[in-house]
């Protein structure tokens, strides 16, 4: 088994850290996958009652019996090591004049293969059950329709120590998560991609815990299940802010696809930096390159929140178009234009008169200085780097 995990993050004087250093891999003598659920159905009845399954598929069970019936079904199915599970259970249900009894639940991304259903429906002195099978369908998860569900629940097969005093960041963390992942999904992937926060049928569930340690992407290749444990804080820097842990989700999702071949390490990043068109300061590398590097601007931590040109194609896409533009940017390099241009006409009258500003032009001379410098805190106090 193996994990992807955010990578090792360079930390400059200004620089915060958004993720961390790969975890090792559950033991190969890890819990098999087991199948959830199961009721204890009685199955001898002193007077049948007829039964007709109508409909049996992955989050759906439908069956039709005599009117009135008290119905109840359990189901079984194989969950991964990782991930999520259906309900074991269907709540009882009583059939209606018609006779018909419909359960629809969760379908999180399981193995495909064969599951299995029982049923049983009592009234009127009669009853009885009955057992079946239906397969559940292979499941690729691709970026342009992308469902995730994100909760706090326990991890399955995390061993962690869980610390109250972060339960208030792990809450306001998945708030945040629910309310802008799509969003930041959508801008991540230059409009191309399109993701859901679903309870009922994700892709991926992304665990938000409240305890140090490493935020990473776990995958196991033997049943191909995978989920994201989100950890709020950092096991070597500490506590990291809601909106850092944004960014962590939207890296540690980028590890469903990427990244693979000769440019990535063993830890799933790139192991080169690339600078890629059209994306400027702490976006410029991408999401996935090791390391990553937040940068504070006064009270603003600005993380990587877009994805490279290659990280583009290793999600899946093959035609894209350039960045949006970052108005934060667009504003930042007509600062430094004017900047140049100004600058360059102040070091011109110095290089004229090396020996003092004559006063006829000296007034116009300090003026430009002033502007100058005006247009230097402007800059500076932008929330983002042009480089």
């Amino acid at each position: 088994m193996f994990v992807h995990d955010a990578p090792r993050f360079a930390l400059p004087a200004l620089a915060a850290l958004l993720a961390v250093t790969c975890v090792p891999p559950p033991s190969a003598s890890g819990p098999d996958a087991t199948p959830t659920g199961g009721l204890s159905l009685p199955g001898i009845f002193a007077t049948p009652l007829p039964i007709s399954v109508t409909d049996a598929k992955y989050g759906l069970l439908s069956l039709r019996t005599a009117p009135g019936a008290r119905c109840q079904a359990s189901l079984r199915v194989a969950a991964g090591v990782y991930g999520d599970a259906p309900p074991g259970t269907l709540a009882g249900q009583s059939a209606g004049a018609d006779g018909f009894v419909t359960w629809t639940y969760s379908t999180p991304r399981v193995p495909s293969g064969t599951a299995g259903y029982t049923v049983q429906c009592q009234g009127d002195g009669a009853g009885e059950t009955k057992t079946g099978n239906f397969t559940i369908p292979t499941h690729p998860i691709v970026a342009t329709s992308l469902t995730v569900r994100v909760t706090t629940e326990t991890p399955p097969n995390e061993r962690f120590d869980p610390d109250p005093s972060l339960v208030p960041l792990r809450d306001a963390s998945l708030v945040k998560i629910k309310a802008t992942l799509a969003t930041e999904w959508t801008s991540a992937t230059r409009g191309l991609g399109s993701l859901l926060v679903d309870d009922r049928s994700a892709d991926i569930t992304m665990f938000v815990i409240a305890a140090r340690g490493t935020s990473v992407h776990r995958r196991n290749p033997a049943d191909d299940s995978q989920d994201i444990v989100i950890y709020v804080s950092d096991q070597q820097l500490g506590v990291r802010s809601v909106e850092n842990n944004v960014a962590v989700a939207l890296h540690e999702l980028g590890h469903i696809w990427c990244c693979y071949g000769p440019d990535a390490n063993e830890t799933g990043h790139w192991s080169t930096k690339e600078v890629s068109p059209g994306l400027y300061g702490v976006d410029k590398y991408g999401l996935m390159t090791e390391p990553v590097t937040c940068v504070s601007f006064g009270a603003v931590l600005s993380c990587p929140n877009r994805f490279s040109d290659r990280e583009m194609v290793a999600l899946g896409f093959t035609n894209f178009p350039p960045p949006a533009p970052d108005p934060c940017i667009t504003q930042a390099q007509s600062l430094q234009s004017q900047l140049n241009s100004l600058g360059a006409q102040i070091r011109a009258i110095e290089t004229q008169y090396p020996r003092g500003i004559p006063s006829a032009i000296y007034d116009n001379y300090v003026a430009m200085v002033n502007q100058y410098n005006a247009l230097v805190s402007r800059r500076n106090a932008l929330p983002c780097d042009p480089s």
